[in-house]
């Protein structure tokens, strides 16, 4: 049967505006990564990026059952600092204020809900070259995709030092957010589609509740 694909979209509110989200989580700049703290996300090959001294820390949020070896994986390094679980509210701040969110799951993600909140603060991300990302990140012109340790620290220090890069990867993430993947645009498509299936069916029912 043919097959219409939706995506995946954050609920229009006023955290799609840009507005102010609260003063940085710590002074120093810093990568950050969300997410269950599970083997297949990755971090046990983004951690070993932080050793020792560099100008960013890794700031990592949530929990799983990986956490303890991740935990003592990063023991004794300065810069990876576990968050825990973080409200949502909370969470914005981090958002706003990271260089980039770092995504370097190793499995195939359906879609990746997190990156969708990185952009609506208008921050850029750092994706695995595997499962959605590289479509995601190519429409959107929102972040860097990177296959190993090396392209990743090269993405780093790319935006560490070019903070209008940094913006202007941002800044596109933020409209493809608006364009492709909000509740306004994605919604009606939805609608669009159970209208089309009902008059199909006959089924007057649905159809009289679609009515505006």
């Amino acid at each position: 049967r043919e097959m219409e694909v939706l995506p995946n979209f954050l609920p229009d509110s006023p955290g799609n505006c840009n507005t102010p989200v609260g003063p940085r989580p710590q002074p120093r700049p810093f990568f950050l990564f969300v997410g269950r703290l599970e083997r297949l996300k990755g971090l046990q090959d983004v951690i070993p990026a932080f050793a020792g001294s560099g100008a960013a820390d890794l700031l990592i949020a949530g929990e799983g059952e990986y956490g303890p070896d991740l935990r003592a994986q990063a023991s004794g390094t300065e810069r990876v600092r576990f968050l825990g679980r973080l409200a949502t509210e909370e969470l914005g701040r981090y958002y706003r204020h990271a260089e980039a969110l770092l995504l370097p799951s190793l499995g195939f993600e359906t879609f990746g809900i997190t990156l969708l909140e990185a952009f609506r603060q208008s921050t850029p991300v750092l994706a695995r070259r595997q499962g959605p990302f590289p479509e995601l990140v190519t429409a959107s012109g929102g972040g860097e995709l990177f296959s190993n340790r090396e392209e990743l620290l090269s993405a780093m220090d790319r935006l560490l030092g070019d903070s209008a890069y940094r913006t202007t990867l941002g800044q596109a993430g933020h409209r493809a957010l608006q364009e492709r993947w909000s509740e306004r645009v994605v919604l009606p498509r939805y609608l669009d589609i159970v209208r089309r299936a009902a008059e199909r069916r006959g089924d007057t029912r649905i159809l009289e509740r679609l009515s505006p």
